[in-house]
């Protein structure tokens, strides 16, 4: 099996031949040295981090580990301090980028990019996606592209030196439509968010796409069910790699090579740990936790100890291409969007995906959790593939109550579920926002 190509741009990066074989040590000898620049940039340039770090932290560090003796930054940092994070003049910015929110109110969180960081990232994608491009490929990208620097015109911009053209098409408003581009014209690859990929997937005209014409679907922002995967995998007969996408980490931190089995990380711009949610320690290979990302190369907003918010874990088994370095596993979910159902039982979205997403009629759905005398009710509003409707709905009702938060949260008597409805209209969908159990309830 091919070798991840990350390893020959992480060599290359660390300054070694390219017939050398990646040296762990090295790497985190490089990280360390990335770290300390960042400390000692951010407490001389940023007011939140000078205010934050200068009395706390004696610097340099002398070993990765004593990395967690320091604090962390979080979402909220962002939304209240977001110009104060800055550690240059906003004149050397080149992108800002103002994420939705999602059901809340109060400032918007806004992350800040130079011209080099941005194409830092565009080196990152030419990488993770060379091991399927070839020149001469076309790529259809369901993300936004029209502004400057966007997801899609970034990526659109990173492939062409390869001689891939990309047909940037935005995000899916009619997956009809899309599926029949796709019929009528030759791509090789397709890029996207998982429930609209999902969404043209389905469409009665995907199934008439030659079997092999797409030869790889990459997806990213948000959680991807199994379902989705195997589904790509028996219509389109390509594989569908995982894409860990996040703009606080540039817009991208890492890939799955062609062995499928987790993210290969960006290893030279991004140090990552996994805490334990609760007490923010740092938790070994084999242990899932939260996600916790320190910028290394970033110079206009630096993230020290930043918490995603998501769920993985460092996988301790070698990757099958032969790379040796640490892999993250396939995310787990949001740690904040776990909503309590009664009696300590939790449900997610992911619980949710990985077994309503492989009702072949299902397209989309929004979940929403209210309260009503002292129980909780779980309503679903589902979008279907047209003449399914029925169908879909009667089998969305079978199967929901044997979810097990939901099973036992129903034998507790704490929940109720109504019958899943079908949407008045297209969901929306966001390249930011990740798609969440919608809270209703007053009282938490």
């Amino acid at each position: 099996m091919q070798l991840s190509p990350l390893d020959a741009w992480i060599l290359k990066e660390l300054g070694q031949k390219q017939d050398e074989r990646l040296d762990l040590t090295r790497l985190r000898e490089h990280q360390l040295r990335q770290i300390n620049w960042t400390l000692a940039h951010a407490v001389a340039n940023s007011p939140f981090y000078r205010s934050r770090l200068a009395e706390r932290v004696e610097l340099p560090l002398a070993s990765l580990a004593e990395l967690a003796r320091l604090p962390f930054t979080t979402s909220a940092d962002l939304c209240r301090e977001g110009l104060q994070m800055l550690a240059v003049s906003q004149g050397q910015i080149d992108r800002v980028v103002t994420l939705e929110s999602s059901g809340t109110t109060g400032p918007a969180k806004r992350l800040y990019f130079t011209g080099e960081e941005l194409a830092r990232t565009q080196a990152f994608f030419r990488c993770g996606m060379s091991q399927v491009l070839k020149r001469g490929y076309r790529a259809l990208v369901l993300l936004p592209g029209e502004l400057p620097a966007s997801a899609g015109d970034l990526l659109a911009r990173a492939l062409e030196p390869m001689g891939v053209s990309c047909h940037v098409h935005g995000l899916v408003r009619d997956p009809g439509a899309c599926a029949a581009l796709l019929k009528e014209e030759s791509f090789d690859c397709v890029v996207g968010i998982p429930v609209q990929v999902l969404s043209v997937l389905r469409q009665p005209l995907s199934a008439k796409i030659p079997p092999g014409r797409i030869k790889s679907v990459f997806l990213t922002s948000d959680f991807v069910p199994r379902a989705l995967v195997e589904e790509i995998g028996r219509l389109w007969r390509c594989p569908a790699f995982n894409h860990l996408g996040m703009t606080e980490m540039a817009l991208t931190g890492g890939v799955e090579c062609l062995a499928l089995a987790g993210y290969h990380l960006r290893e030279p711009d991004l140090y990552f740990e996994i805490v334990d949610p609760g007490t923010g320690r740092v938790l070994p290979a084999g242990q899932t936790g939260e996600v916790v990302v320190t910028t290394l190369t970033r110079s206009g907003m630096p993230l020290i100890r930043y918490r995603t918010g998501d769920l993985s874990v460092f996988l301790s088994d070698p990757c099958p291409c032969g790379s040796r370095l640490p892999r993250l596993g396939k995310l787990r979910g949001r740690l904040a969007k776990r909503v309590d159902l009664g009696r300590g039982e939790r449900l997610g979205m992911p619980d949710l995906d990985e077994d309503l997403f492989t009702v072949p009629g299902l397209v989309n759905f929004q979940a929403m959790l209210t309260r009503d005398c002292g129980v909780n009710h779980l309503s679903l509003a589902v979008e279907s593939v047209a003449g399914l409707e029925q169908a879909t709905l009667r089998e969305i009702d079978r199967r929901l109550p044997t979810i097990p938060p939901i099973r036992r949260a129903l034998d507790a008597g704490t929940l109720n579920l109504p019958p899943a409805i079908l949407c008045a209209a297209p969901l929306p969908v966001s390249a930011t926002v990740k798609r969440n159990i919608e809270d209703l309830r007053k009282e938490f």
